[in-house]
């Protein structure tokens, strides 16, 4: 009689799929990838770097090590294939990076790093559409979870005392001869005393917990962006499909065509103020010419980005399978995204009045690049209606302005609002005084240049001192040369001198 019961041998236990590949699914498979405990370690040396050099300083030369350091790491972890793309991005990056060294301005160092990681992002995952380059700048931040599974097998491929203790061995004898040979070159010379400062953070309790904060920090970065190298996930799958009903032409071409009626109207409006002048201007709607210019820059700048979603929808829900259906869409779309780039002239040239009339300051600034942005954006569409394919342009916007945000670095924005302040003063006698103490050191050898040491001797306190070498910035040491410079100087502006000190 055979029995019922099965041995223990013979049961078969399904396979079980593990949680976070039932959650992420087929968007970012991870087929057991093996773990790479040298990754590890690497991120590892990279946070305790970080921790050591960079808390307490302001950016610059240390921040600026630790970056090139964690970006090291993502990029040996990858091990794929460099396209032009690839290699575009990255020196991208690495001038966007280099702000934090360059430029004492706040602003501007933190808009080029997340332009960076932006830019990164997409490099690491090939995102190309919309949809996918939104998804590859969440990628980092999901796989600090989505990468567990794969930190699991690198700790547990390294387990063994025999692969970690010569490792171990090596770091504390390494350590022992560094502390004991550099203590006593530090009793020896000042000098090498005052670099070995420079690394040894000072260990009390509030130190000790921000520290432990970059450092866990930095790990977790690091290990999320060598993981989504490793396993990319595939970003533009959250593209779009295409649209699964086409409108007849007259659905979509008579609302667009109303929109271009519209911005026709607008246009025939600037005209008429073009040639009929300042008079005509006040007798028809009783507002001055710089009341008028100064008026409606927010509301064009929304009007472009508007159109912009208007052309997306048109070309995405009509029909092209017709000569006729290209030809009207190509017309329609490209007279509108024509008219827009006359309404991104008139917002530029409304706020440039308007600076001329208030004041420059980075705000006022920083719209104006977005705006500029934004005409770009329009002509990369323009271009690719020529062929109705637009695959690039979500790339090539993002390439693009984080290129412009890096220009804009290149100007040195704050020392270009402080010297086209001094010289709007020079021409109205107005200036706001403290707005332009208030901002960075970048700005200090344009005041300096221009007379205005009281401005310039601004931040005397905090540059007092020149700062230990891996707190050294670009910006911040032209600063204290100009300053050093213009102290003494005689003949400055009497409205900007104020005393130093």
């Amino acid at each position: 009689m055979s029995s019922s019961y099965a041995t223990p041998g013979s049961v078969r236990v399904p396979p079980t799929t593990p949680v976070l590949d039932s959650v992420f699914g087929r968007l970012w498979p991870d087929p057991r990838t093996p773990g790479r405990p040298r990754l590890l370690a690497a991120a590892l040396a990279v946070a305790l770097l970080a921790a050591t050099i960079v808390p307490f300083r302001e950016h610059g030369l240390a921040a600026f090590l630790v970056l090139l350091a964690v970006s090291g790491v993502v990029l040996t972890a990858g091990r794929r294939r460099f396209s032009t793309v690839r290699v575009g991005s990255g020196i991208l990056c690495l001038l966007l990076m280099s702000t934090v060294v360059i430029r004492d301005a706040g602003w501007i160092v933190a808009l080029c790093l997340l332009a960076a990681f932006a830019v990164g992002s997409a490099a690491l995952t090939d995102g190309r559409s919309v949809n996918g380059l939104v998804a590859s700048m969440v990628t980092v931040p999901v796989a600090t979870l989505r990468g567990l599974p794969w930190l699991g097998r690198a700790l547990s491929s390294g387990a063994q005392p025999a692969a970690w203790w010569p490792a171990v061995r090596t770091i504390v004898l390494s350590s022992a001869l560094v502390l004991l040979f550099g203590t006593l070159f530090a009793y020896a010379d000042a000098l090498f005393a005052r670099w070995v400062d420079a690394f040894v953070p000072d260990l009390t309790f509030t130190s000790l917990l921000v520290r432990g904060f970059v450092f866990a920090a930095v790990l977790g970065l690091t290990l999320a962006g060598a993981f989504v190298a490793v396993v990319p996930p595939d970003a533009d799958r959250l593209s779009l499909p295409p649209a699964a009903r086409l409108v007849r032409r007259y659905e979509w071409a008579i609302p667009v065509g109303l929109v271009l009626a519209t911005f026709a109207v607008f246009l025939i409006a600037q005209l008429s103020v073009l040639f009929g002048g300042h008079d005509y201007l006040q007798r028809t709607t009783g507002v001055t010419y710089a009341e008028y210019v100064h008026q409606g820059f927010g509301q064009l700048t929304l009007a472009t980005m508007l159109t912009l979603v208007v052309v997306a929808v048109a070309t995405r829900r009509a029909p092209r399978q017709t000569a006729p259906d290209r030809a009207v869409l190509r017309v329609l779309l490209g007279l509108l995204c024509a008219c827009t780039l006359v309404v991104v002239v008139s917002a530029l040239y409304r706020m440039h009045v308007y600076q001329e009339a208030y004041g420059f300051t980075r705000l006022r600034l920083l719209v104006s690049v977005f705006e500029t942005w934004l005409g770009v954006v329009v002509v990369f569409v323009l271009a690719a209606g020529v062929a109705l394919r637009g695959r690039w342009v979500p790339l090539a916007s993002l390439l693009s302005g984080a290129a412009m945000l890096l220009g804009l670095a290149a100007l040195n924005p704050d020392g270009y609002i402080a010297l086209n302040n001094i010289e709007r003063f020079e021409e109205t006698g107005k200036v706001d005084m403290q707005y332009l103490s208030g901002l960075s050191s970048d700005a200090v050898p344009a005041l300096a240049q221009a007379g205005a040491v009281g401005l310039a001797c601004a931040d005397v306190a905090r540059m007092r001192e020149r700062e230990d070498w891996l707190e050294w910035n670009l910006g911040r040491s032209r600063a204290y040369d100009a300053r050093e410079g213009s102290a003494g100087s005689e003949g400055a502006a009497e409205f900007l001198v104020f005393p130093c000190g």
